[in-house]
């Protein structure tokens, strides 16, 4: 189940929906903003006011945008992610020795977060930083599969069906994400105590040996799981055949 607050702090969540609001509607007026968020315009101000003299928004003519400090936090949050620094040394390799695209997700609340890509097509336009919801996304399902047991009744995916496949496989394939057909298979990444860190999706091709592919993934699943455990260093790395992982 998602998240709740034990005392939930409204003004918490006004200021983070107005942030929220600029970050998909770009720079605003503050009588758009109120407009939109149903919200008085000296509410709205007094947020903004405190955003900007924290250095988190600023103000061009009229309008009040997000600043780069969210860049710069945002780097900081995934250099610092454990998933990340257990993955990020692995998952490139890799793409390229396996010829496919991966992507990195973590959950952020109701969505799967972006974290690291490699190996992925332009077409796909999928960068660091995008969002997509957690039902929406092949690897957010996952994560909703191994974190909450189940997916909600509005996912775009068969719940059950791919239930059951992670139960007996430990993984699961469909598309890549309901705005796009590419096919993906797509693991959870979990901690000693169980606790979901995030997923990984790996891109297939028709011509692609899927057990191969399923079992090198597994492979690549239970690297990152152990180095984040402690039990691999850094310096590990595989074999220079295709699919095979050994540590070095």
């Amino acid at each position: 189940m998602t998240y709740e607050a034990t005392r939930r702090v409204e003004t918490s969540v006004r200021t983070f929906t107005i942030v929220e609001h600029l970050d998909q509607a770009g720079p605003s007026r503050v009588s758009a903003i109120a407009a939109d968020l149903d919200i008085s315009k000296g509410i709205v101000h007094n947020h903004l006011s405190t955003l900007r003299e924290l250095g988190y928004v600023c103000k061009v003519d009229d309008q009040y945008q997000l600043s780069a400090k969210f860049l710069q936090l945002g780097q900081r949050v995934r250099t610092q992610s454990p998933l990340y620094r257990a993955a990020h040394s692995l998952v490139g390799p890799y793409a390229r020795r396996v010829e496919t695209g991966v992507v990195l997700y973590a959950p952020a609340g109701r969505e799967a977060i972006v974290i690291d890509t490699h190996g992925l097509p332009a077409s796909l336009d999928l960068a660091v930083g995008a969002s997509q919801p957690l039902t929406a996304t092949l690897a957010g399902v996952v994560i909703c599969l191994e974190s909450e047991g189940d997916v909600a009744a509005d996912s775009v995916y068969d719940g059950d069906a791919l239930a059951s496949q992670l139960d007996a496989d430990g993984i699961i394939t469909g598309r890549l994400s309901a705005a796009v057909s590419t096919q993906a298979c797509s693991v959870p990444i979990t901690t000693e105590s169980g606790d979901c860190l995030g997923s990984l999706a790996v891109l297939l091709s028709p011509e692609d040996d899927r057990e191969s592919i399923y079992e090198s993934v597994d492979a690549l699943r239970d690297q990152i799981e152990r180095r984040h455990g402690g039990s691999e260093s850094a310096e590990r790395s595989f074999a220079t055949e295709k699919h095979a992982w050994i540590d070095s």
